[in-house]
């Protein structure tokens, strides 16, 4: 077909059927289909409207997508040469959209064109726009707009400088009324969605113009535009915060400084983070603190006063901060998983060990031991709860991209849609996908995995395609084939500080640990023995023993005397790590009277294996034992990279994360409940 004809409508059904009506007396030559999507408007004059025009396609939608989501819905309904883009409030004239599609044959250039719009008095409007500046939004935003109404910045912003009656490029035109080419949206994409109303004409218009094509106005056409200019009613209108949202999203996505902040969005994350952690720590002192004086009356020493602790603030500060950069909770990629329990309370339970230790160490005395004890719960809790806080922060803002990595995808489509359809949301990586650049087009099949992220050329254009969509990483399919032009363009994309990934099988090996090495003249990978890092596992080690000398002295007490007023058991179970079979070992557990295995502060045997090393704090559930036992659990065991023993863990990624792992680890303490199952499968085939 050669025309579309969509117009995204909502509550104004008035100025819907006037649309209608003015298609019907001045419809174009040729073929042509129009289609109304309606973002589940409530005005009663709807139905009429609907009834008038029996010949039109009805998309109704059960919610208000928004503008944009809307014109791509409606592009989608028909495939067709041209799409004119209508808002209900537009009236085409005799002749307007003949004469526009003669100028887009007559410009091939032209990915969009925007014709002349009238008011009702006949009088031109400023439809073509140049792009905005700082000095046009204080203009056009602000109460200086009322000051100055005839302000150089607002001229140049409206074009007034120029014949509106020419035809010419311009920077961009009004989205109320455009026609654009389907060769450009398959190049450019749809309008972008993240806008829900207001400047996604204008990121259109600047993205055409990315791709090298022209934004034409083309003044021979006319429209009637009944323009109301809702967002300049003032804050006390929604249509403003609207407007607001929409410019901050524009700017988010093409403004230089926010493209900035997005480059060095890895150390500022680090940087923020920490100061969460120091905010934390310095909150969990106080509140120990406080505590310790609230319970004054019950010590014979008094509590001395908050100065005298300055020294241990600064030292706790000083030591957290070192002490959490070397157990890698600054490592890059740590902050996008939720909190783990487990890993949380290794690091806390080191670092305050190293506290307490110091402390001693330098005999000082005038720090009360019951501060530094009840600190450690203190900042445990408080740092999941910051941590979640964080993440929740920081998801927040990928859904609204605002601290997304703009990137580019390189690689055959085929890969590229997999990888989207079956993947992971791209946003959930932080990464904003603007196109892929492939050595084909996409096909029917694959265009409907490819939602908004257009081909924006070969793998030969990712230099100029990285600096002119400011392109801050690359994602790759394959190695590069050493071709002196690529490599070439592997270089100059890190002279110009673009991140460069590879999404291949082979880097599973730098996950495991391998260290690049030059071996008989050319590149290798090595493996060195031992465990990977070996003073991350030392703290680990340390915590873990640290951690069963405080259960056991409370799980022994608390499991005899169990055994004597409960009726309480002790049972041997024959378990192993998930998947390890040759490591199975006995472990008495003590049980309920229900035969059950009890909760954490009665498994003295889990606390003596921690000390010895049997149990670490994060690691495999326990598993019984033998043939036709439990299975593993997805993801525990058959990982081809895992090259370290498994080891039993009192908790690990199978109990879940945050809280409920914690939860976990107190109540089914190293997986014993599914140890339990699994040993009455067995005595109860």
């Amino acid at each position: 077909m050669k025309l579309s004809v969509v117009i995204v409508h909502f509550n104004t059904s008035g100025d819907l059927g006037r649309c209608l009506d003015a298609l019907v007396r001045c419809p174009p030559s040729c073929e042509h289909a129009v289609t109304v999507v309606d973002n589940a408007s409530t005005d009663p004059g709807l139905a009429a409207v609907r009834a008038a025009h029996p010949g039109a396609r009805w998309l109704m939608n059960a919610r208000n997508e928004g503008y944009a989501r809307g014109c791509n819905a409606g592009m989608k309904a028909v495939d067709a040469e041209f799409t004119l883009l209508l808002n209900p409030d537009v009236a085409a004239q005799p002749g307007a959209i003949d004469a526009l599609l003669r100028a887009a044959e007559a410009h091939p250039r032209a990915g969009l064109l925007g014709p002349q719009l009238l008011n009702e008095d006949g009088t031109i409007q400023e439809s073509c726009r140049r792009f905005y500046t700082l000095g046009t939004l204080l203009m056009r935003r602000t109460f200086l707009g009322r000051l100055a109404p005839d302000s150089r910045a607002v001229a140049r912003h409206l074009m007034r400088d120029f014949d509106h009656r020419t035809t010419r490029p311009v920077d961009w035109v009004i989205g109320g009324c455009v026609l654009v080419r389907r060769e450009a949206v398959a190049r450019v994409g749809a309008m972008d969605e993240r806008f829900f109303l207001y400047f996604e004409d204008v990121d259109w218009c600047y993205r055409m113009g990315q791709a090298g094509y022209d934004v034409l106005y083309a003044p021979e056409s006319r429209f009637v535009h009944r323009h109301r200019r809702d967002s300049a009613g003032g804050p006390m209108r929604r249509s403003f915060w609207l407007h607001l949202g929409s410019l901050i999203s524009f700017y988010e996505k093409w403004g230089l400084l926010v493209y900035l902040l997005k480059r060095w969005r890895d150390p500022l994350g680090t940087f923020a983070f920490w100061l969460t952690d120091l905010a934390a720590l310095n909150l969990s002192l106080l509140a120990a603190y406080g505590l310790r004086g609230m319970l004054n009356p019950w010590f014979d020493e008094p509590l001395l006063p908050l100065a005298w602790y300055r020294p241990l603030f600064v030292f706790a500060n000083l030591l957290t901060s070192l002490g959490f950069l070397l157990l890698g909770r600054y490592r890059r990629g740590a902050r996008g998983r939720a909190p783990r329990a487990g890993d949380r309370m290794q690091q806390v339970a080191a670092v305050t060990l190293l506290l307490w230790a110091s402390t001693y160490m330098s005999h000082q005395h005038v720090y009360s031991r019951v501060v530094l004890l009840l600190f450690w719960p203190l900042l445990l809790g408080s740092l999941l709860l910051t941590e979640s806080a964080f993440l929740a922060l920081r998801r927040r803002m990928e859904r609204g991209y605002l601290s997304l990595e703009r990137t580019l995808l390189v690689g055959p489509v085929a890969d590229v849609a997999a990888w989207l359809r079956c993947g992971p949301d791209p946003r959930s990586c932080g990464l904003d996908a603007v196109g892929y650049l492939g050595p084909e087009a996409a096909s029917e099949g694959t265009a409907a995995a490819l939602p908004g992220v257009p081909r924006l050329g070969a793998p030969a254009d990712v230099v100029d395609v990285a600096e002119r969509y400011r392109i801050a990483q690359v994602v790759f399919w394959r190695w590069p084939t050493g071709e002196a032009s690529e490599l070439r363009a592997l270089a100059l994309l890190r002279r110009r500080r673009v991140r460069l990934r590879w999404r291949v099988d082979a880097a599973a090996l730098l996950q495991a640990g391998a260290r690049p090495e030059e071996f008989g003249g050319a590149a290798s990978a090595v493996l060195d023995p031992g465990p990977v890092r070996p003073a991350l596992g030392v703290a680990r080690r340390l915590a873990a023993a640290a951690l069963g000398l405080l259960l056991l002295t409370v799980s022994a007490p608390a499991a005899g005397l169990a055994r004597l007023t409960r009726g309480g058991s002790v049972r041997d179970f024959r378990a192993a790590p998930a998947g390890e079979e040759s490591l199975a070992r006995t472990w008495r557990l003590t049980c309920g009277r229900d035969g059950r295995p009890a909760g954490l502060w009665r498994q003295p045997a889990l606390a003596r294996a921690l000390i010895l090393g049997r149990l670490a704090l994060a690691g495999d559930p326990l598993v019984p034992s033998g043939p036709g036992r439990t299975p593993p659990p997805p993801g525990a065991a058959g990982d081809p990279w895992r090259l370290e023993p498994p080891v039993a863990g009192l908790s690990g990624a199978w109990a879940g994360s945050g809280l409920t792992r914690l939860r976990r680890a107190l109540h089914d303490p190293a997986g014993i409940a599914r140890l339990e199952r699994g040993t009455t499968e067995q005595e109860n085939p």
